[in-house]
């Protein structure tokens, strides 16, 4: 049953068929494409629901005069029209006046009904479902406008869908500011393991002499050796693979404080831990510290290994770490107090970002709870 005063419709009625599809290739062809110009939007530039018109690509004014039918305008809602057909963007300030790429479709909401409302609806997983599974094609799924005019929506007054947009709104203004906040504080920390890690800024108080060793000089290195199958939801104890985030074991192998690197599959990756754990056998398990402060170490490997790894990759090499690449792994140290004030420093910046990063997921489950209700007239909103 509907929420009273909403209807069923459909998105070609919500933009009284204003759907359009880019323009044909015959119309633009790559030499036609400028260094600058006007943006023309594809599906590659419509991320995290945004249109990003500086990676698009660029046509001159008189190219884009004989294309106006394809103009976008403030409020329209561009899709992807191939490949991820879910992706879609809400035409704001900074990407108005563009154009509509080949690879896009445009919908435009009458005046009838508020494009904010429908953007956020348009977010919802069961419309995602929809598209992906309304697409044709067995190769690469695609989208035209006969099928986008069919997508269903459920739509309230136009006074609750303007309320509805004004909430959501608040929660994207706050996620934005936080993914900004948590870019800043990266690129601090990175700018401060620049400085601070090479000794081109010394902390105040330090004057000692920096040394050069090998990692194999200050711990020992040696391989987990279980089977990614050792992994268990309901483990006890940490187990350390190759992925991004560790799982679980019911057993343990390992009881000491360690530095873990993934040897391939997310390579390079590394993982502090102090207790017991179980590592997998292609994880290289960092140990037994002499002469060296653990965190500055791990902030040192942390920002050279990936370094390393990278010019490894342009030369077709290192798909995954070798034994003896950690162990002649070249570490430059300071003597052990400005290490340790080192560590602290970057550790700090570590905190900071961890917060904000769980603000981050926070705000974005808030917001995703919100939208499941009031998009579909689970919990009503007072109009004024």
């Amino acid at each position: 049953m509907l929420p009273e005063g909403w209807k069923l419709s459909c998105l070609g009625d919500a933009c009284s068929g204003a759907l359009q599809t880019g323009p044909f290739g015959s119309q633009l062809h790559a030499h036609e494409y400028t260094e600058h110009g006007i943006s023309v939007l594809m599906p590659k530039d419509l991320i995290n629901y945004r249109a990003n018109v500086e990676t698009a690509a660029k046509i001159s004014i008189e190219k884009s005069e004989e294309l106006k039918r394809h103009h976008l305008k403030f409020g329209d809602i561009l899709f992807s029209r191939r490949g991820d057909v879910a992706r879609l963007a809400l035409i704001d300030d900074n990407s108005k006046d563009s154009l509509c790429g080949t690879g896009c479709l445009r919908a435009r909401p009458s005046t009838k009904n508020f494009a904010g409302f429908l953007f956020f609806f348009l977010q919802l997983p069961t419309i995602k479902s929809w598209l992906e599974h309304n697409a044709v094609g067995q190769t690469m799924p695609n989208m035209n406008t006969e099928i986008l005019y069919e997508l269903p929506l459920i739509l309230p007054p136009l006074p609750e869908q303007k309320k509805i947009a004004a909430i959501l709104s608040t929660w994207d203004r706050a996620i934005e500011g936080t993914e900004k906040l948590l870019a800043n504080s990266q690129q601090q920390k990175k700018a401060l393991m620049q400085q601070l890690l090479t000794g081109k800024k010394r902390l105040r108080g330090f004057t000692g002499e920096w040394k050069k060793k090998t990692l194999s000089n200050v711990c020992q290195i040696k391989t987990g050796k279980k089977d990614v199958n050792e992994g268990c939801e309901n483990g006890e104890y940490p187990f350390f693979t190759c992925a991004r985030q560790h799982t679980f074991s019911e057993n343990y192998s390992y009881d000491c404080e360690a530095i873990l690197i993934a040897g391939n599959g997310e390579v390079g990756k590394t993982h502090y831990y102090n207790g017991k754990f179980e590592a997998y056998q292609r994880t290289y398990i960092l140990s037994d510290f002499t002469n060296i402060s653990v965190f500055f170490i791990l902030h040192f490997i942390e920002f050279f290994l990936p370094l390393d790894i990278s010019k490894e990759k342009q030369h077709g090499a290192m798909p995954y770490i070798k034994l003896g690449t950690l162990k002649d792994f070249s570490v430059v140290t300071p003597p052990i107090p400005e290490q340790r004030a080192i560590a602290t420093v970057l550790t700090t910046a570590d905190e900071e970002i961890a917060s904000l990063e769980s603000d981050l997921s926070r705000l974005r489950q808030e917001k995703k709870a919100l939208m499941q209700q009031l998009l579909t007239g689970k919990r009503r909103v007072t109009v004024d």
